[in-house]
């Protein structure tokens, strides 16, 4: 469960609020009782910025919007629950003919869970005959998708959990097939098979950027609830084999009621989950009553598909499955300050495992328009955590729009400055617990990375060491006076990444290299200690005294995302050992 904070809104949203059914978490028990009304986006401008919200979106309540499919028009609907953050979690619901949406959402419990959750819905709609064939409500679904990622009066997560029920659910879940790397998870309840030929025409399709993974291979976790489970042999067999699982399935007591559940086999190399330590799963229910559109069966189907989170959209190189985690098992506490009339947020993490005294910290930010929920449950830096004992502080982003999210980095008067805040933050945790000022680290990712690294010029005395992912120096900045101390740097690039990987050659990862070299007194490019393992190839530059001050990794078949495994090396052949002394002298140890 996350914990979320309803914070006042501006006029200007409360006027535009006026017209919008919302469900707040005191009328949650009249839900039943009261009919839903959905209001109009088309054609609604949109929200201004209300800085005192946070990283909220602005706008909660039921919605409609127009899908244009060749000459027909269709709907969906968007609910959105209050306290719903930027770039938050949505589950994208195919509803059953026989009801109107509206019914089905009541009764089945959806309106609750996402109230509960702080989540979204993202409503697909039968046409006025009720649902077509598979092919044209694909033509639906794809521009109905376009408008989920639409930022105008939302931002969502990036990738969907899915839960489709009868024809329309059959359509959504050859969507997922197209789409396996934007999916985190699916049920699907009395549904039909798919044809043959389409599973393996759209199976074989392979990923531009990798061409050695095709569609089949995506690993998507998948629960198939049908009356008669013949009925979707086809699928769950196309399934079965992406998720790479075992041949025998088992019955569980678990969230799948009984069913049978095959998991992903533990010597799987797939790619999407081979750096995360989680294993995929297809589950099969045969199952066919009333009761599958009730909300004790909805509580079980929201389970199954929230027990994983996802990474990277964009990429299949770096789209990392992963297990989310539970804020409140976790005592994960989300915090808030308020600074020249900004809220803004930062989430702590504080595992069991770290000391009591001179905690070690890691301040992690994250990448442009993501707020500190979504890199916290995407970065898997909290298992990293939880085995070596340190604490995590993510500060999040200030308003771009009003449902996007960046970092002031680059000094845009008009907005608060991002490195007054990260010292203030840092000031904040200090005063709160009791950390180890010696072994306080920075990272972050895209533009989390280029803050860490010009937060090196504006403040390097907060921290020991910085290593970040996927973030150049892209500015002619000079570090203010007084501020040019060595400091112990690492980056990792992607292969794919945005700009080129090459730091030999002239670009954004030269120029950055080449800072550092400066800076850190280390000679040429070509001094470099050069090692492979792996997908990564690193190169160290040693003082000389032989400690390791600059490090730069070429990560292969990676997009501009992240891989799992390099949050861990970041930790384990970076900061971990690296320590600062009272007189600000930093020290490596092997």
């Amino acid at each position: 469960m996350k914990f979320k904070k309803i914070v006042s809104l501006s006029m200007t949203t409360l006027m535009i609020l006026a017209s919008v059914v919302p469900v707040s978490a005191a009328s949650e028990k009249s839900n039943e009782k009261k009919e839903l009304a959905a209001t109009s986006l088309d054609g609604m401008p949109k929200p201004a910025i209300d800085i005192t919200l946070g990283n909220q979106l602005p706008l909660t309540g039921y919605f409609t919007r127009n899908v244009t499919v060749g000459e027909d028009i269709r709907t969906v609907k968007i609910y959105v629950a209050p306290g719903t953050t930027v770039r938050d979690y949505f589950t994208v619901i195919a509803v059953p003919e026989g009801m109107t949406t509206e019914t089905f959402l009541q009764n089945s419990g959806w309106l609750d869970i996402a109230n509960e959750k702080s989540e979204g819905l993202f409503i697909l709609e039968p046409g006025a005959d009720g649902w077509g064939t598979v092919e044209e409500e694909l033509s639906y679904m794809n521009e109905a998708f376009k408008l989920l990622r639409d930022t105008k009066y939302y931002n969502t997560f990036g990738l969907f959990y899915l839960a489709g029920y009868g024809d329309g659910g059959t359509a959504l879940s050859a969507w997922a097939m197209e789409n396996p790397h934007f999916v985190i998870s699916s049920t699907f309840v009395q549904t039909e098979d798919l044809d043959a030929d389409f599973l393996v025409k759209t199976g074989a399709k392979i990923f531009p950027e990798n061409h050695d993974i095709s569609y089949s291979e995506v690993p998507v976790p998948t629960w198939f609830v049908n009356e008669d489970l013949n009925s979707v042999e086809n699928l769950v067999n196309y399934w079965k084999a992406a998720n790479d699982t075992v041949e025998e399935g088992t019955r569980s007591s678990d969230v799948t009621m009984g069913g049978t559940v095959f998991m992903q086999d533990e010597d799987s190399d797939n790619i999407v989950t081979s750096y995360s330590d989680v294993r995929s799963k297809v589950a099969v229910l045969e199952k066919g009553d009333a009761s599958l559109y009730r909300k004790g069966f909805t509580k079980k189907v929201y389970d199954f598909l929230s027990y994983y989170t996802r990474y990277d959209s964009t990429s299949i190189n770096g789209n990392v499955l992963g297990i989310r985690p539970d804020y409140e098992k976790m005592g994960v506490e989300i915090k808030e300050m308020v600074l020249d009339g900004y809220t803004r947020e930062y989430l702590v993490y504080v595992p069991e495992s770290a000391p009591k005294e001179n905690i070690p910290v890691v301040y992690a930010l994250a990448g442009n328009t993501q707020q500190a929920r979504v890199f916290f449950d995407a970065s898997h830096w909290w298992e990293v955590a939880d085995k070596y004992g340190f604490m995590l502080v993510m500060p999040s982003e200030q308003y771009h729009s009003s449902t996007e999210v960046t970092w002031n980095i680059f000094g845009d008067p008009t907005k608060q400055n991002d490195f007054e805040f990260l010292e203030d933050v840092i000031k904040q945790i200090d005063k709160d617990y009791n950390t180890d000022p010696g072994k306080r680290y920075l990272t972050g990712q895209s533009l989390g990375s280029m803050f860490s690294n010009y937060a090196t010029m504006v403040m390097p005395e907060y921290f020991t060491a910085v290593g970040t992912t996927s973030g150049p120096l892209m500015i002619d900045r000079k570090p203010a006076e007084g501020k040019t101390d060595k400091m112990p740097v690492y980056l990792l690039f992607g292969e794919h990444d945005i700009w080129s990987w090459d730091h030999t050659s002239a670009g954004q990862a030269n120029d950055t290299v080449e800072y550092w070299l400066d800076r850190n007194d280390l000679g040429e490019i070509s001094d470099a200690v050069i090692t492979t393992n792996d997908r990564y190839t690193t190169y160290t530059w040693n003082d000389e005294n032989g400690i390791p001050m600059y490090k730069y990794t070429q990560t292969k078949d990676r997009a501009h995302n992240f891989i799992v495994s390099e949050v861990w090396e970041l930790w384990e052949e970076w900061f971990s050992h690296w320590e600062m002394d009272e007189d600000g002298v930093r020290h490596y140890s092997n």
